[in-house]
């Protein structure tokens, strides 16, 4: 009988870890929806600009100068960023919420602007390391990448 019940127990505080990780998953998911992370203000928020802090805060402030953003994409729609190689679902999505949506965006980001984005979105040095601008400059073209193509073919 005790074997039972303690059997019983420890299904009910798995279930109820398992529960608490998929809720703040769902939850971090489904933060686009609510209006307090969409306002873009001074929170931070892991899908959001995280290292611009509150004014009454000790954190260091971001480093570089801010690109041009835009609040929607252009009239012909967003550019599929994961054509560019080390941009996945989650980057493309967190490049989409600060307001990159287009190749041209990308591929004219100066020194400090992709030292803003660097140090803003907490990749540090993964726009040079994976050669973004270059990348985007193909794109925004309409030339294809050896990467892009691959990615269109469905191998990746």
């Amino acid at each position: 009988m005790f074997e039972v019940a303690s059997q019983i127990i420890i299904c009910l505080i798995l279930a109820a870890l398992i529960g608490g990780v998929i809720g703040y998953l769902i939850g971090k998911a489904t933060c686009a929806k609510q209006s307090k992370c969409n306002k873009g203000g001074e929170n931070s928020h892991e899908l959001h600009i995280d290292n611009i802090v509150n004014k009454n805060s000790d954190m260091p402030k971001v480093v570089g100068t801010q690109p041009t953003l835009l609040s929607e994409p252009r009239a012909g729609g967003k550019d599929n960023l994961q054509l560019i190689k080390g941009i996945g679902k989650v980057l493309e999505s967190l490049l989409n919420e600060t307001g990159i949506y287009h190749f041209d965006q990308i591929a004219n980001l100066s020194e400090e602007e992709i030292s803003w984005l660097d140090n803003a979105m907490d990749f540090p040095g993964r726009i040079k390391r994976e050669a973004w601008v270059s990348q985007a400059k193909d794109l925004a073209q309409g030339k294809a990448t050896e990467y892009s193509t691959r990615v269109e073919r469905g191998e990746i």
